[in-house]
């Protein structure tokens, strides 16, 4: 009890510091989404190129070569496509773009008045300014299917927290042990591939047998990759699958305490390693 107690001091004490540190927080934001175009000639364009490339291969290969014209008999493949692996690049590219942050702002661990828990989400506030464009790719993409809007989408903003809340654990937990154990990046992105195609962000859950349907669901990314298709596709609610939304939660916070504490138990070596 005295460790959850501790837990939640620390995470009032960590919004606390957001508000207190807001002003720097929105101009180190700034700079990362700046400096990660720097020198390209492109400069933004590379945001969308790299993921629309990659879905336009995947689009391809399942439609004209194994086949795949509708999910359901009714959901066109490329929309369904696009509106699972969208969620999945937001969540890969928080954690892999936040497991190196501590090395690249070195500096701010150095200064004592600033809270080093904050780092990490500076990468994940700069993959969430790019996300929202592509949510507005989604909205677009779904109505060039002849869905109509529906009050119903603004549930995204939910999924996405959801997103945030469970990738700043991930991001607390990895980067604070990639300073000490350089071969966690490694596996980190073997990690991430074993759950892309664990979760069915280009594969339909019809596919499996109902009674591995229960093993797939205890992946958290299936409930955000679902939550999105919920929205723009199926029009479900998120808490029509109250039960699921539970276990999501008690999921997402113990992997926040336990990012939360593993990065506040090697938060003093920080400056050695450095």
């Amino acid at each position: 009890m005295q460790k959850i107690s501790d837990s939640i001091k620390s995470f009032i004490f960590f919004l606390f510091a957001i508000w207190q540190n807001r002003f720097v927080i929105a101009q180190l934001t700034k700079r990362d989404f700046q400096n990660r175009y720097l020198g390209s000639y492109l400069g933004l364009p590379w945001t969308f190129l790299k993921p629309l490339a990659v879905i336009g291969v995947m689009w391809f290969a399942f439609t004209y070569g194994l086949k795949v014209g509708k999910v359901d008999d009714t959901i066109p493949f490329a929309l369904w496509l696009v509106i699972g692996i969208i969620p999945w690049f937001f969540l890969s590219e928080n954690i892999m773009g936040s497991a190196y942050c501590l090395g690249e702002y070195a500096f701010l661990i150095k200064n004592i008045s600033f809270r080093p828990s904050i780092i990490p989400l500076i990468k994940i506030l700069t993959n969430s300014i790019i996300h929202a464009f592509f949510i507005i790719i989604i909205m677009i993409t779904t109505i060039s299917y002849g869905i109509k809007p529906s009050i119903i989408w603004i549930q995204v903003f939910y999924y996405m927290f959801c997103a945030i809340v469970l990738t700043i654990g991930t991001a607390w937990f990895f980067s604070s042990i990639q300073l000490f154990v350089k071969d966690v990046g490694h596996l980190l992105e073997v990690v991430l591939q074993l759950f892309f195609w664990g979760t069915p962000i280009i594969w339909s859950t019809k596919m499996l047998p109902e009674q591995m349907l229960f093993f797939i669901k205890l992946n958290p990314v299936y409930y955000i990759v679902e939550g999105y298709r919920n929205t723009f596709i199926y029009n479900v609610w998120f808490f029509e699958h109250y039960r699921l939304t539970l276990y999501y939660w008690c999921v997402t916070l113990f992997v926040f305490i336990l990012g939360a504490l593993v990065f506040k138990k090697l938060k003093p070596h920080f400056a050695d390693v450095l």
